[in-house]
């Protein structure tokens, strides 16, 4: 039996330290050791640490605090050796927060109260996703009358339990370890008040360091490399300064820092390469034009600008699209203007509209394939909702003409049809939809114009002849670095591995979060790095899951996962990166945080009004900038309202139609105007706050396009990942808007059972 006692100025420091809100940071691994075995241990400057013979005293470099959280580990599950070390900081973190809002008479979170006679504190640790009824209960007056009469009370919290059958507060807890803390305190206390902290070089002071006024909870993106190393969790940091041997994977939720992982990474393998003098090519792919921007700014800005020049040669990291790759190697075949558009993103938009057009003209020979078609897909193709349609043939057109069938009738008409796709099941479904292609084709004909399918394809082509084989070791890379894999199809993934300089050694680093694969249908199964080598081959592959999320508050992230749960039975392929993530905010920045709430308005005129008040509400509250609250529409109507709106009104607002296009966001940072977008184009981003219009039943899904079950199950999909992406960009606040008359959408139903999610007036 043993106690640890944390004084309030330890406390401020340990709750407001970024490296000390996970073991997977160091810093945040060594406390939780020193708790573990009372055995003090080396944090930071600021944290100091005795132990006695009964326990362990936690203080810093204020005197005058007499202050103290007891943490009675005897009574209490947890602290042990052979407790987890992150669940034994968990504990801590959690406690310790609860004690400073108590003190400070701050409102309570919703995994936090007080028992109804005020003599407990009750603190459930684990977010929503941990599905678990483990709670602390926390003596608010130990041994009051007691120390009344000695004149210490109100100075100590004693957390007492720490189980999953613990009473909501109505257990007495025995209060041996807490008076033996208070002989020692008298005893040691004269030391605890003499001591002051010691001034090393060692660490980084700037972070671990910072008082809680002076927190900044955004970690700019745009740092050195030998800064972001100080910032990265045990799990990053390894990712980044492993050796690039063979492929490696990381994946996580939103906000958990796959892309910088991904970006230091690539930055890691050319100073390796400059250290050892050493030829290094290296190609950074990334989906779309505006992500190519971004991507190459941020390396810059890691110092990575040396190696983005041909001067030296040796040294050569560049930073592409895909596309853009891919007709670089077929620039003496294909010129930029036979492109659909020279923007991978934007290419695929039109590709629905010539599949559109396509579809008009076949539509009016549907009487001669009837007979040959089978009843589910004639049903489908006379029930459906025309936008869905086209959704579904564009995909079937890309994935199995194009990918699998090589644009041959007979091979597409062996191929068996995907289990997430049309309908398919008979010869003359296949022949309808071939009748859409070639029309389709004939349109890129007429223009003189070439897919992206067309690009990725031909040069797939180039790079499995004989010629590249030979040319790879000269002209290949010797790194390959691919961010967003989840947005690319199976034909844009079966080029990566031709890339490498080595045909059985596969050097390609990438990021991956399945969950913002909006509406994308092309995976039955989760992404793994098999499908970026060659068939056969016998390869060691590495995967790094990364758990904490940075961006995002507690509550935000419990949302994001009740949203991301309630659908994850309904697919196959759907993967929930929140299962096990946790929020990694320090105090002061949970601080800002609410409860994402739910709102109603009496129509669609005044949700849209609406929409720019609270926006400005959000704004001043939190003391941020216009450019840091986005105001998301989920269908085209609204964003068109809420256009007008701020047109008519003079409301500041930057259009969003890119994904993850940085230099929109900068801009309305810069000149003080409110993002205004669809859930499409977040991605990439993040805000303090986000503004959801439009979450209601019938547009979140849009039930009322389709009764066909083989949409229903698609556009629910597709609904869970949009909601998913567009809440998970905010740091503090998410405010979701529907009307009265049609009431919430079914999707949150979940979210409003678990109380992630307030109704609000």
């Amino acid at each position: 039996m043993s106690y640890i006692a944390i004084r309030r100025d330890a406390l401020e420091e340990i709750i407001s330290a970024r490296l000390l809100q996970s073991t997977e940071f160091p810093d945040g691994l060594e406390l939780a050791k020193a708790i573990q075995s009372r055995q003090p241990g080396k944090i930071s400057t600021r944290i100091r640490m005795m132990s006695t013979k009964n326990g362990l005293f936690v203080y810093s470099n204020r005197p005058e605090e007499t202050k103290f959280v007891i943490f009675d580990a005897g009574q209490c599950e947890g602290f042990g050796p052979g407790d987890s070390l992150s669940v034994t900081l968990n504990y801590i973190q959690k406690s310790l927060r609860f004690a400073t809002k108590y003190w400070q008479g701050i409102v309570l979170s919703p995994n936090e109260g007080i028992s109804r006679d005020g003599a407990r504190g009750i603190v459930f640790p684990f977010p929503i996703s941990q599905q678990t009824e483990i709670r602390l209960v926390i003596d608010l007056s130990p041994d009051g009358e007691r120390l009344s009469k000695r004149g210490k009370a109100g100075r100590y919290l004693l957390v007492f339990r720490a189980a999953e059958n613990a009473k909501n507060g109505t257990e007495e807890p025995t209060l041996g370890e807490f008076r033996r803390f208070l002989d020692d305190l008298d005893d040691v206390e004269a030391t605890l008040n003499s001591a002051q902290p010691e001034v090393s070089n060692v660490g980084i002071p700037a972070l671990s360091s910072t008082t809680l006024s002076e927190i900044d909870g955004k970690v700019d993106p745009h740092q050195a490399y030998e800064t972001w190393l100080h910032l990265l969790t045990s799990d990053q940091a390894d990712f980044v300064t492993s050796e690039l041997a063979s492929p490696k994977r990381v994946d996580g939720p939103a906000g958990s820092g796959k892309t910088v992982s991904l970006s230091l990474s690539a930055i890691h393998t050319m100073i390796a390469a400059e250290k050892n003098d050493a030829d290094c090519q290296a190609i950074f792919i990334t989906h779309s034009e505006a992500s190519r921007r971004s991507i190459e700014t941020m390396l810059i800005s890691m110092g990575g600008e040396r190696f983005m020049s041909r001067d030296p040669i040796q040294r050569w990291l560049r930073v592409m699209t895909l596309q853009g790759y891919c007709a670089e190697i077929l620039r003496t075949e294909i010129s930029a203007t036979e492109l659909v558009d020279p923007d991978a993103f934007d290419a695929k938009q039109l590709q629905t509209m010539y599949v559109e057009e396509a579809l008009k003209k076949v539509s009016s020979e549907l009487p001669s394939f009837e007979r040959f078609m089978s009843p589910a897909f004639r049903a489908y193709l006379e029930e459906e909702e025309e936008s869905l349609k086209i959704s579904m043939l564009q995909h079937e057109i890309s994935v199995v003409i194009k990918g699998r069938s090589k644009e041959n009738f007979d091979i597409y008409k062996r191929i068996p049809p995907l289990s997430t796709g049309l309908p398919i099941s008979k010869d003359g479904d296949k022949g309808f939809v071939w009748r859409v292609y070639e029309f389709y084709r004939h349109q890129l004909e007429a223009g003189a114009q070439f897919d992206t399918d067309d690009v990725v394809l031909t040069a797939l082509s180039q790079l499995t002849t004989p010629i590249w084989r030979r040319r790879r070791v000269r002209f290949g890379f010797d790194a390959v670095f691919v961010d967003e894999t989840h947005l690319f199809n199976m034909n844009e993934l079966s080029v990566f591995h031709h890339l490498t300089k080595s045909d059985v050694r596969f050097p390609i680093a990438f990021a991956v979060d399945r969950t913002q694969a909006i509406g994308d249908r092309g995976w039955v199964n989760d992404i793994d790095v098999s499908v970026l080598v060659p068939h056969g081959q016998d390869i060691q592959a590495s995967k790094t899951a990364l758990r904490s999320i940075f961006r995002s508050s507690p509550d935000i992230v419990n949302l994001a996962f009740t949203i991301t749960s309630s659908g994850a039975n309904l697919f196959t392929n759907f993967e929930d990166p929140l299962l096990k993530a946790h929020s990694n905010m320090s105090f002061e920045e949970e601080k800002k945080a609410e409860t994402p709430s739910y709102r109603e308005y009496a129509t669609d005129d005044a949700m849209i009004n609406s929409a720019f008040s609270l926006a400005d509400e959000m704004r001043s509250s939190m003391g941020t900038s216009r450019g840091e609250i986005a105001i998301i529409a989920f269908t085209e109507e609204l964003f068109a309202g809420l256009q007008r709106e701020a047109a008519s009104n003079g409301k500041p607002v930057e259009l969003l139609k890119q994904r993850n296009d940085h230099e929109i966001a900068k801009r309305a940072k810069t000149a003080g105007r409110f993002v205004l977008s669809l859930p499409d184009y977040v991605g990439g981003l993040e805000f303090d706050g986000v503004i959801l219009v439009g979450v209601d039943e019938g547009r979140v899904p849009p039930t009322f396009l389709s009764q066909r079950a083989e949409s229903k199950a698609y556009m629910s999909y597709s609904a869970h990942n949009r909601l998913y992406v567009a809440i998970s960009r905010a740091r503090y606040r998410v405010v979701m808007m529907g009307t009265k008359e049609r009431g919430a959408s079914p999707l949150l139903g979940a979210a409003f059972a678990s109380k992630a999610l307030l109704k609000s007036t």
